[in-house]
């Protein structure tokens, strides 16, 4: 694959979207109304322990999930996906506060006043039309105080849109994507930023998450091992 710039569109922000990120809204709403699965907050499950980690490391209280669906894990429907926990995230966390956004669900589609000590964002990125990704990750950042976690998948989801295209409308690699998260960090400068690229080798099919944390102006570090 060859590297490359993400490049959004710099006219395109929250008042004005893509056509294309106004076509897409519309289509995913539909999809929730089919059924209470459909974008239950699963996706953030895998990173509910080193999240934990982050959340205690940097001192934070408050959480915004961004682009959260029906968020069934901040809830007492929490069983409904997993018996890993027992207990709703926020109690699970030990944190006061979690708010959630989605555009594309009614009960979540008004983006909380204010800033939040956190913002989470999983398994969202790649679903924005790269001409939106701009203003989309910029407003991540400004609606967070001390850290930002991102989850992005460098692949073609199973699920496919109306259209017949690949719900992963923004593929790029670990690379690419980590650049572009720290490029729009830069007036951010009291983030940290952690990002976490989740892979699919094309030869044997095996799974990787390789995280990496942006912070200082920006300055990029993989992690490895236990989280960091």
């Amino acid at each position: 694959m060859t590297s490359r710039e993400i490049s959004p569109g710099d006219h395109f922000n929250r008042d004005t979207p893509s056509p294309k990120y106004t076509s897409l809204l519309e289509e995913y709403k539909v999809m929730h109304s089919h059924s209470d699965r459909m974008f239950n907050g699963r996706s953030l499950l895998k990173f509910i322990d080193i999240i934990k980690v982050y959340l205690d490391k940097n001192g934070c209280q408050s959480v915004l999930d961004y682009g959260s669906g029906k968020g069934a894990l901040y809830t007492e429907d929490f069983h409904t996906i997993t018996e890993e926990i027992n207990k709703p995230l926020p109690e699970y966390w030990d944190i006061d506060l979690c708010a959630m956004y989605d555009p594309a669900y009614e009960k979540h589609s008004i983006l909380p006043d204010g800033k939040f000590d956190a913002v989470l964002c999983t398994d969202v990125l790649e679903h924005i039309p790269e001409a939106d990704l701009g203003w989309v990750v910029r407003e991540i950042y400004s609606k967070a105080d001390k850290m930002v976690f991102l989850n992005v998948a460098c692949f073609e989801a199973l699920k496919k849109l109306k259209d017949g295209s690949n719900a992963h409308v923004s593929i790029f690699s670990t690379e690419e994507w980590i650049r572009f998260a720290a490029i729009e960090s830069a007036p951010f400068k009291d983030l940290t930023i952690y990002i976490f690229a989740d892979n699919i080798d094309p030869d044997d099919g095996e799974f990787t998450v390789r995280g990496f944390k942006i912070e200082n102006k920006p300055h990029v570090i993989e992690l490895q091992g236990e989280p960091k």
